[in-house]
């Protein structure tokens, strides 16, 4: 969203660097929109025009010149988000995906450890997943480092991101290894896709914004239960989390854009998805039998009864 720019830049930085650890026979391609949808925003009450946040857009574009980059500006009349990005995103070369919000700090490390990890695992589906240092409730637990387990789930937001990359930067190679992770828990926060989940189990009919990361956690879980071969593994020693918590926690570096930037009233799009989720998620049940990655459920009425 044009509000995320300076954040895209923090992102952009980080990608910079890591270019430098990541193995030169590894192709990596980028897939970048800033979202300027009139459906979402009133321009024509905004006291800061599109042309603004377009030509920030493309200043920052040079940052990512190592890479193999699609540049993509929306601003046409639709409801328009990150699923739209996600499916447009799907392209038959590519083996493995990744999703990056453009607020959340991760090593310059971090990409190099996750695609070294993925040539390590044989299972037909699997997601890798970054640690994090505490969140909000104990469902997050699973995924957090083992650093911070004495903080208190409702102090999550009291962490300095800079505290928690220094003290990253101090663990040995030796120390960053996978775990296996017996429960699903990621949130779309710079986990690692490989193509056969990524071609599965995402939807290429959503629009807009919405929990995808519920939605496939919940997809995931079930498919395991019936034996399909999915298996979720943590990063250990690399952690990602937002840069709101610490120094920008009051004043972020979205506010006063967002102050000056008019939306339109329209439903709110994650209680529109969340709303749809029993009914996504029995499509993707159906999908995935018609496809023979399910086994097929069949119910047989008892005439007794």
């Amino acid at each position: 969203m044009p509000w995320e720019l300076d954040y895209a830049l923090l992102s952009f930085t980080q990608l910079k660097k890591s270019k430098y650890y990541i193995n030169n026979k590894d192709n990596i391609y980028i897939d970048v929109t800033l979202n300027l949808s009139d459906y979402l925003i009133n321009w024509k009450d905004t006291s800061i025009p599109k042309s603004f946040f377009i030509d920030k857009f493309k200043n920052l574009q040079p940052l990512l010149k190592d890479y193999i980059c699609n540049f993509k500006i929306y601003d046409g009349d639709q409801l328009y988000g990150c699923l739209n990005t996600s499916y447009e995103s799907t392209e038959e070369h590519i083996d493995y995906y990744m999703i990056l919000n453009p607020d959340m700090y991760f090593s310059e490390t971090l990409l190099f450890y996750m695609i070294e990890s993925s040539k390590h695992i044989n299972n037909e589906y699997f997601v890798i997943t970054p640690q994090i240092p505490k969140l909000w409730d104990k469902s997050w637990d699973p995924i957090s480092n083992s650093n911070y387990s004495n903080i208190k789930h409702k102090d999550w937001n009291n962490l300095d991101v800079y505290d928690i990359r220094n003290y990253q930067n101090m663990q040995q190679e030796s120390e960053i290894k996978l775990k296996l992770l017996n429960t699903h828990k990621w949130a779309g926060w710079c986990d690692l896709y490989n193509k056969k989940m990524w071609n599965e189990f995402y939807s290429n009919d959503w629009e807009g914004y919405g929990a995808h990361d519920h939605y496939t956690m919940l997809l995931s879980q079930y498919v395991k239960n019936k034996g399909v071969d999915f298996q979720q593994y943590v990063l250990q020693n690399q952690m990602v989390c937002e840069y709101e918590i610490g120094p920008l926690i009051n004043n972020n570096l979205s506010n006063h854009y967002k102050k000056q930037i008019i939306m339109n009233d329209i439903p709110n799009q994650r209680d529109q998805f969340d709303k749809k989720m029993i009914q996504y998620l029995d499509k993707g049940i159906e999908t995935l039998e018609q496809k023979g990655i399910l086994p097929k459920t069949k119910i047989i009425e008892d005439e007794n009864k």
